[in-house]
């Protein structure tokens, strides 16, 4: 398995959350499936090489294997890759550590380029979409699925009634993904979904967002991070539940958006 190394504190933070996940990511991660399954409803019936850009623990990599001749199989956590590697016997698959922003690719080598649910935590999309035109070929084929601004919005409103600190992430609007692309010389075609997932209870909601390694806060500004807390004190987990229960139109179950940007790219 190749290996690339980044020094930044986020990307180093990130890719251990992710990795410390990998076990138990699959069982936790039911929307994100969801999600994968729509995004490759978009990609063409066969490709000849594609690049699964996050493929975390290999199980949508493995649908993608099916109609791909051959699969680069990329993600920053070096836990997910081996969990990936060690439990899918596909000689078809090469599973590769690698950074979105700074892929170890050659240019106009892959015909079709997959990513779901993994680009929000990339700091610039500008870079991302750069790096997606560079490897791709003439005319080849993007279809990123990405969560966007409005992502978690129900959480961010509770919060926002008890302190003024940051306690959710803050994604990027779809439209600067979309410009992103058109900038790097990418056609795209945009839509917006809005998946909910619903839970008994505050705990359990947060351990949907901690238990697949999402609760590292990024800071877009600056070369900052740290982890969400979900620790918190009984107090404040009462509160937050009461207040959650309020804003909720179903009685005991609390909601929680994800706001997920469709982009399908082809490169002119």
């Amino acid at each position: 398995m190749l290996q690339f190394q980044t020094s930044d504190q986020y990307k180093t933070r990130l890719a251990k959350q992710f990795s410390r996940a990998a076990i138990h990511y699959d069982s936790l991660a039911a929307v994100q499936g969801e999600i994968a399954k729509d995004a490759i409803a978009l990609l063409p019936s066969q490709c000849h090489i594609l690049l699964d850009l996050g493929c975390g623990t290999g199980r949508i990599t493995q649908n993608l294997s099916a109609q791909s001749n051959h699969v680069i199989a990329v993600d920053l956590a070096l836990g997910m890759l081996n969990h990936a590697s060690s439990s899918i016997d596909d000689k078809t698959i090469s599973w590769i550590r690698g950074d979105a922003e700074h892929l170890a690719i050659s240019e106009n080598t892959v015909d079709t380029v997959f990513s779901s649910m993994v680009l929000q935590w990339c700091a610039s999309p500008h870079q991302v979409m750069y790096e997606i035109n560079r490897v791709l070929k003439e005319h080849g084929q993007a279809v990123l699925a990405i969560m966007v601004d409005g992502s978690f919005s129900e959480l961010k409103q509770v919060w926002a009634q008890l302190d003024a600190g940051r306690h959710v992430n803050q994604f990027y609007r779809s439209e600067l993904w979309q410009q992103a692309a058109q900038d790097n010389g990418l056609r795209v075609e945009l839509s917006t979904q809005c998946y909910q997932t619903w839970h008994p209870n505050l705990r359990t909601l947060l351990a949907s967002i901690k238990g697949i390694g999402a609760n590292v806060l990024i800071n877009n500004d600056a070369d900052n991070v740290q982890t969400a807390n979900t620790a918190f004190n009984r107090s404040t987990l009462t509160k937050l539940e009461t207040l959650y229960l309020e804003q909720s139109d179903e009685l005991q179950q609390l909601p929680l958006s994800y706001q997920i940007a469709f982009l399908h790219c082809i490169k002119s």
